[in-house]
């Protein structure tokens, strides 16, 4: 079957490939369909790996949004995608990649030299524009994946775009920071260090299914004069605290004790 869900993937690939142009349409003349046609994608590429994303939500908040979530694996992005129609950060090297820097480039992805510092204000900036358009962006403030055990050091850099936001939009006051955690059911999901995509991607494939825990914490508010150190502490001790409420892997396959319900993970989070 795994054979046959990766002839799914790419035959799922090439249709919405035949799509582009609709969708850069769609993104000239600002059309609703630009934001659900990669949504689309990610719910059917969640569907064919087996990939089943349970969230816990909050109402979400009005006006621009800035998501910070911990990182484990390109799988992140799916599991993001197939909730809301995200844009993100991604690192420079994305944009080379075949026929994924296509899709990014249709889901308005904001790209970063990670290398070179002063590429920052200009990822900010654009970043700032996305939300300003309407659009909540999805940032990783780690910089990098984890094994989604524990919580990666938070860098504030880009933490900024909702500063830069602020100061170009007098007639907005605040920007929602929104901390957002997710644990996935097996440590076959986490995608580290220097290993290549198709690996992992096949592994995945021919692993069990995946179940993926999002939870969505309440919104801090960014305002003007806030510090961005400040609001990215604020956000790793939210994201932190829900991690801390989620079931392990391990823990999540042990079954439950006589006359003790089993938790719902999702249900579980405060």
């Amino acid at each position: 079957m795994a054979y046959l869900r990766a002839i799914l993937i790419v035959l799922a690939l090439l249709l919405f490939l035949s799509l582009a142009p609709l969708q850069w349409l769609a993104l000239r003349r600002r059309w609703p369909l630009r934001l659900w046609l990669p949504a689309a994608l990610g719910r059917t590429l969640a569907a064919l790996l087996r990939l089943d994303v349970a969230a816990k939500r909050v109402p979400p908040p009005q006006g621009p949004r800035l998501i910070a979530a911990n990182h484990v694996s390109w799988l992140d992005i799916l599991v993001f995608c197939s909730v809301e129609p995200v844009c993100f950060l991604a690192k420079l090297e994305v944009e080379t990649w075949p026929v994924i820097s296509t899709f990014a480039w249709l889901q308005e992805i904001v790209f970063v030299d990670r290398q070179r510092r002063r590429t920052i204000p200009a990822a900010n900036a654009a970043m700032a524009q996305r939300m300003l358009a309407g659009r909540p962006v999805l940032l990783f403030p780690e910089g990098t994946t984890g094994d989604g055990a524990a919580l990666g050091k938070f860098h504030s850099s880009h933490f900024a775009a909702a500063r830069d936001l602020l100061a170009t939009a007098s007639g907005i006051e605040t920007v929602c920071v929104q901390p957002v955690a997710l644990r996935y059911s097996s440590p076959a999901a986490a995608w580290l260090g220097d290993a290549t995509l198709l690996p992992h991607l096949w592994s995945v494939l021919k692993g069990a299914p995946i179940r993926c825990d999002l939870a969505f914490g309440k919104p801090l508010a960014y305002a003007r004069g806030e510090c961005r150190k400040a609001i990215a502490i604020d956000a790793a001790s939210a994201i932190a605290g829900m991690l801390a409420a989620m079931p392990r892997a391990a823990e999540r396959n042990q079954p439950a004790q006589a006359g003790t319900p089993a938790l719902d993970p999702i249900a579980a989070n405060p």
